[in-house]
């Protein structure tokens, strides 16, 4: 099983994420420690701001996510303002 995910910087917006991505994505892992909310599935994630937005009760957009994400692992199948998608592609091949 390959993980993709990414590290965010704690916060409002780190724990909106991090439930909006549970609600899309079956198997998510949150796991929160002190200084970073990592959020991981297996072969694809999904984070949609219309979602994020319900769960703050205000505008999120994919720009604020840019302010939050100290760091990525998968590759990034899709980044636009209805969606970022992290994945292992199918014709990726492990190393």
């Amino acid at each position: 099983m390959r993980l993709v995910g990414m590290e965010l910087v704690p916060g409002e917006d780190a724990d909106a994420v991090a439930a909006s991505a549970s609600e899309i994505t079956p198997g998510v892992r949150i796991t929160r420690q002190p200084a970073v909310v990592l959020v991981e599935a297996p072969e694809r994630l999904e984070i949609d701001p219309s979602r994020v937005a319900a769960h703050l009760g205000r505008e999120w957009s994919i720009d604020d996510l840019q302010i939050i994400m100290a760091s990525y692992f998968g590759f990034i199948g899709r980044w636009d303002a209805e969606a970022v998608v992290l994945e292992w592609l199918p014709t990726q091949e492990r190393a």
